[in-house]
């Protein structure tokens, strides 16, 4: 947002009486949407789904329900929030049902796992559509192409043992411990912690940063590692809440 809004002003220069002001509007009604559009289409989902419900695909389903489905999963396709398994998918489906068409989304699990079944049998069919380039097509189904591929599987990243979310946030110099050893290293980390925990039992945050330095102090955790873990909110909100349950 930064680069774009620079970029925004950098055209208008000397020509904008508020150019704060110019850069909050054009990042609220332009920028954010266009980046989204943007970052969907990058990983191979449809850049809008607003109507997809009244399209050509959409009106071969049963009934509204199954075309809100589809709405669902052409959206989730595309979105950055972790994704364990099908499981959790169908929850997040349940839950959007739930919200449009009212009830309880534990109400709508069955329905949801059959729907989503159907739905994909009827993007199965069809005409096949280009995931490739003109040069050099690759001809799959629409579900293929803007849900099987786009969809995956997101892992979350604070559920990665510290042993294995070192090399992502180090400088390359923190040496992992030899595999064989993991079950002994991650009881290491669970013990500084815990007495980090008996120090500050009631603030989990700086349970957790003082944690965190007695990790990095003695070698179990890069201080890069430790420091970008601070700087995510959602992240230490999660791994503050994790911590507070080994009192």
């Amino acid at each position: 947002m930064l680069v774009e809004c620079h970029r925004h002003l950098s055209d208008r220069s000397g020509r904008l009486g508020n150019p704060l002001g110019a850069a909050r509007v054009h990042v609220r009604k332009k920028a954010v949407h266009d980046w989204i559009r943007r970052r969907r289409t990058e990983v191979g989902a449809q850049a809008r789904v607003d109507r997809i419900r009244t399209s050509a695909l959409a009106l071969g389903l049963p009934d509204e329900f199954h075309r809100a489905l589809l709405e669902y999963l052409a959206d989730e396709a595309g979105v950055m929030a972790p994704l364990d398994s099908e499981d959790a998918l169908h929850r997040r489906l349940a839950t959007r049902c739930a919200a449009e068409f009212g009830g309880v989304a534990e109400h709508y699990r069955a329905r949801v796992a059959a729907g989503v079944t159907l739905v994909e049998r009827h993007c199965r069919s069809g005409t096949r559509v280009n995931a490739g380039t003109a040069a050099e097509p690759d001809k799959v189904t629409w579900w293929e192409r803007y849900i099987e591929r786009p969809m995956g599987r997101r892992p979350r990243r604070t559920d990665k043992p510290l042993a294995t979310a070192a090399p992502e946030c180090g400088d390359g110099t923190h040496q992992l411990p030899d595999p064989a050893g993991a079950p002994d290293f991650d009881a290491q980390v669970v013990a500084v912690l815990a007495a980090a925990v008996r120090r500050q039992p009631v603030t989990p945050d700086a349970a957790l940063r003082a944690g965190l330095d007695d990790l990095v102090s003695q070698g179990l955790l890069p201080q890069r590692c430790a420091v970008e873990l601070c700087s995510d909110c959602n992240r230490f909100a999660l791994a503050a809440k994790e911590l507070s349950a080994l009192r």
